[in-house]
């Protein structure tokens, strides 16, 4: 990458200084000069980086016969700059929905996905660019019948005819945006779609396991990994493209999207996507890496990893949010011809546990992690909860533990005493500087008096949270939902003004988290989403010694401190309980004495902890899917918010 401001060693020339001048009054703005380098064995004559720099490869240039459009080669670049991305958040937001497209398309049929994902990017971005520029060296020039520099650069860049599907698609767009006729830049035809045979999936092996429960569970898990994928080879057979619709529905994208680059990146990749799928490609692999610099910019140079903060925004971008359809359906179902769903036209049947889709995001933990590989794997998984629960996050408070204000009053309106009210009532300073004769029930005045009680107060939570981390739970890079209500309890706590304590369990000895209660919103995540696989075996240790000595344990302003509990689990949770640790067989019992609430949040479709949980006072929340956490902890906080008398019982009851 090179330096914001660099060492020229390559001033501009004259020819070049104007052409840096004009290029940047196009878009109205002043920036630094751009560096040239020559030899710089880039893949291509130009490129940008973040902050704001342009770079150019003169040599290359003149080797690409575009060394006399210097305007256009500025102004485009400038564009990546002030149009599409112009940030790094809208760069990774035009990836992310780059990668959404293709794991709608099929991302098992695409080779390298998070690659092509990058360089479609570029080639959307560029698309925007190259037609707005055009357009504003046609408005200025004002010449009837003469074509803008930007399309004359085309003409040379293009005298290659493409190879493929993909890049005549692209060219045949900027012939309809430009109004040029057919031919001008590509052949009348689109070169052949390529016809390769399939191979047959050989059956997936399910993993060594250690007891009967185990492998049955990796048997269902090697089932579902051969209807995946025997569902992806039929549904490549259906992964269809037509290069004359769709340069017309590409040239109708870029005009309805041109200044919004990220709703319009999902339609591109949608429409693009099917020309990268294995039985289109004519080469391999990598034989659509050249179009990522056909247009004469090679993209972003040495752009660094997301931050934790740009990550939450991408994530969070509601754009994002929006179902994969290619633009043919749309089109269709909005001129009334076609009622069938989105689901049915252009979005591959997706594994939901995987891949995340009930959660709206349409693009799973996994899929998300490979895309930011080179981000911080802990922060990329945080960011992905945290923006999924950000829609069901409310402030988490309770009743207030302080003793109450007497009501108390406040001085009204005067009102006037007659003679049936109370004498102590007739307030003589009122009545006398009314009328100094005073008539009873006449000049009388008394003082009315208003109530004036406090409102209900409220204060924050303390919530202590456990999470099973056994190989039975659901690991967070793939979508669990345990981790998704632990993080919608987590914010809901923290924008309550609480605190939270995580702590992570598996089997014996394996315990992670903090032994203290924190408001480090990244402390707590990290904590929750620790995983270790294994064996479930509740830290009962801990748990009991944790609330052993509970009389130095204060709130705020010296109140006694609310003591909340929830257990992220499933059925494995019967060592809670007692199961394989005879001796802490009453510890749950004993704790939940010393608690105003705990709350099992649990996996467990046949509700087997029903009976233990309500015999040591514990309520029970059951999800079976993403959907299900958001209810689950919705219940814990009218809980807390509406909670049943307190007190301490007798030895079998419970506190709260």
């Amino acid at each position: 990458m090179t330096p914001l401001f660099a060492s020229r060693e390559h001033p501009l020339d004259e020819r070049q200084r104007v052409a840096w001048e004009t290029a940047q009054a196009l878009w109205g703005v002043h920036l630094h000069d751009p560096v040239l380098q020559p030899g710089a064995r880039m893949p291509s004559f130009a490129w940008f980086s973040f902050p704001p720099q342009v770079v150019v490869d003169p040599s290359e240039a003149d080797r690409n016969g575009v060394g006399g459009f210097y305007e256009s080669i500025f102004a485009h670049e400038i564009g990546h700059h002030v149009l599409s991305p112009s940030t790094r958040v809208a760069s990774f937001a035009i990836a992310q929905q780059m990668a959404r497209a293709i794991a709608a398309t099929g991302r098992d049929l695409i080779p390298e996905p998070d690659a092509k994902a990058q360089m479609l990017s570029n080639l959307w971005s560029d698309m925007l660019i190259n037609t707005r520029v055009a357009a504003m060296q046609r408005q200025r020039d004002g010449v009837p019948g003469a074509d803008p520099e930007m399309i004359r650069m085309w003409g040379v860049l293009s005298a290659t005819p493409p190879t493929d599907q993909l890049w005549w698609v692209v060219l045949r767009s900027y012939e309809i945006l430009w109004s040029k006729p057919a031919g001008f830049l590509c052949p009348l035809s689109p070169p052949p779609r390529p016809v390769k045979p399939t191979k047959r999936a050989t059956p997936t092996t399910p993993q060594a396991t250690a007891n009967e429960e185990q492998r049955a569970k990796a048997v269902v898990a090697a089932a579902a990994v051969d209807a995946r994928l025997a569902a992806e080879a039929q549904w490549a057979e259906f992964v269809v493209t037509n290069p004359e619709l769709d340069a017309g529905l590409l040239a109708d994208t870029v005009r309805t999207f041109g200044d919004d680059p990220v709703s319009g990146a999902l339609r591109f990749g949608m429409l693009m996507a099917p020309y990268l799928t294995s039985a289109a490609s004519p080469t391999g692999p990598s034989s659509h890496n050249r179009h990522a610099v056909d247009g004469g910019c090679a993209g972003q140079a040495g752009s660094a990893p997301p931050t934790a903060a740009e990550l939450e925004e991408v994530l969070g971008d509601p754009r994002l949010r929006e179902t994969p359809e290619h633009p043919a359906v749309t089109k269709a179902r909005e001129a009334g011809t076609m009622a069938t769903s989105a689901a049915e036209h252009g979005m591959q049947p997706a594994d939901h546990e995987s891949r995340g889709d009930a959660l709206g995001q349409g693009y799973g933990v996994a899929e998300t992690l490979e895309l930011y590989a080179a981000a911080d794997a802990n922060e990329v998984i945080a960011a992905w909860y945290i923006t999924e629960a950000r829609r069901w996050v409310k402030p988490m408070t309770q009743p207030s533990s302080r003793p109450r204000s007497v009501d108390q009053t406040i001085p009204g309106a005067l009102e006037q005493w007659n003679i049936d009210d109370d004498i102590a009532s007739l307030d003589w300073a009122a009545t006398l500087s009314l009328n100094p004769t005073v008539v009873p029930g006449v000049t009388t005045r008394l003082r009315a008096v208003l109530p004036d009680a406090p409102p209900d107060q409220r204060e924050s939570v303390r919530l202590d949270i456990y999470i099973d981390s056994s190989g039975s739970m659901r690991a967070p890079r793939v979508g669990s939902p345990a981790v998704l209500a632990g993080t919608i309890l987590i914010l809901s706590v923290l924008r309550g003004g609480g605190r939270v304590r995580v702590t992570s369990f598996a089997g014996p000895g394996q315990v992670a988290g903090g032994n203290r209660f924190t408001r480090d919103r990244a402390e707590a995540l990290r904590d929750l989403t620790f995983y270790f696989g294994g064996g479930t075996t509740f830290p009962l240790d801990v748990y009991g010694s944790r609330y052993r000595d509970t009389r130095s344990d204060r709130g705020a302003g010296d109140t006694v401190a609310r003591r909340h509990v929830v257990v992220l689990s499933d059925d494995g949770l019967r060592s809670m309980f007692g199961a394989g640790q005879e001796q802490f067989s009453t510890t749950a019992l004993d704790v939940r004495r010393v608690l105003d609430s705990g709350t099992l949040i649990v996996e467990d479709r046949t509700h087997q902890m029903a009976d233990p949980a309500a015999a040591a006072g514990y309520d029970v929340e059951y999800i079976d899917t993403m959907d299900d956490a958001p209810a689950a902890c919705a219940q814990l906080a009218r809980r807390l918010a509406e909670p049943r008398a307190s007190g301490r019982l007798d030895p079998g009851g419970r506190r709260g």
